[in-house]
Formats: C-alpha cells, structure tokens, sequence
C-alpha cells in the first residue's frame, strides 16, 4: 500500500501561501477574510518563471472587498498582507 504524501503549505507572517496553476491563496479559506491573488503576466529570466503583473483581492465570505494590480507578487502580498491584517483585527 503506498504511502500518503503529506502535504504542506509555505507559511507567510504566520499564514499559509498556496499556489495552484496561477493562483494564489493567501490565509484560511474558511476564514471570514483571505486574499486571492491572480498573476495575469510573466516573464522567464533563465529558468525562473517570474509574475509580472499580479491582481489581488480582498476577500469576505467569497465576494471581494477590495482589489489592486501590482507589479510583481512581492508588491501585491504586501499590499495585501497590510488589509488583510487590517481586516482581521476589526
């Protein structure tokens, strides 16, 4: 009988950052906010996939609250990262 993989997420500031295709999940879907990051564009640079342009959305209860696009995943967790603390701690 083969064994089960367990799966783990990367953590960012303490929540867990999943990608699947180009989508990213950022905090606990079941939470009553996370964010949803869609990278729209890349670039290659070697064999390095880079986003290029990132559109990211506050999340409330599946409908969106706010939403931004960035230059790069790093501006658009940023950004994100800041409402969504914001919106977790009211």
């Amino acid at each position: 009988m083969a064994k089960k993989k367990e799966q783990t997420a990367l953590i960012y500031k303490g929540k867990p950052l999943v990608k699947r295709g180009n989508t990213v999940i950022y905090g606990d879907i079941n939470d009553k906010y996370y964010l949803h990051i869609s990278i729209l564009d890349t670039d290659k640079e070697k064999d390095l996939e880079l986003a290029t342009e990132v559109v990211v959305s506050l999340m409330e209860n599946g409908r969106v609250v706010k939403k931004a696009e960035r230059e790069g995943i790093y501006r658009a967790l940023d950004i994100g990262a800041f409402w969504l603390e914001d919106a977790m701690s009211n």
